[in-house]
């Protein structure tokens, strides 16, 4: 009897089937990912202008407010210095810091504006503080 022939008499091979490549599909899709690319490049573009835009308002606005706090605080110093600066207060710390008192009335000269300018009359001695 005669037995079958094997595979191998046939020229069969047990291997997947080869076919070539395509490459029409390849480049088909490489020019539809170029052509979407570059419609959207402006679109690009614009949303990175939009968002320096966005940076830069945001850093205008938080400069002025912080000009707005420093004239605040300008304001705010310039009538505290007014405030350290008016006489009664310079007054009342010196007697409460360094413990000045108010000098009598006898030891008091008052100068008119006029009289600065001029020397002291030689016949009239100065009133002035006594010295320590």
């Amino acid at each position: 009897m005669s037995r079958p022939a094997a595979a191998s008499d046939r020229g069969w091979r047990n291997n997947t089937v080869h076919r070539e490549v395509d490459n029409r599909h390849a480049r088909w899709v490489f020019k539809l990912i170029l052509g979407v690319a570059i419609a959207l490049a402006p679109l690009a573009v614009y949303l990175l202008e939009t968002m320096s835009y966005v940076e830069t308002s945001y850093a205008f606005e938080e400069l002025r407010g912080r000009e707005a706090h420093t004239i605040e605080s300008e304001h705010r110093l310039i009538i505290e210095k007014a405030v350290l600066q008016s006489l009664p207060t310079v007054e009342r710390r010196a007697g409460a810091q360094l413990g000045l008192e108010r000098a009598p009335a006898a030891h008091i000269v008052v100068v008119s504006p006029g009289d600065l300018g001029r020397s002291a009359p030689s016949g009239q001695p100065l009133h002035r503080p006594p010295t320590r």
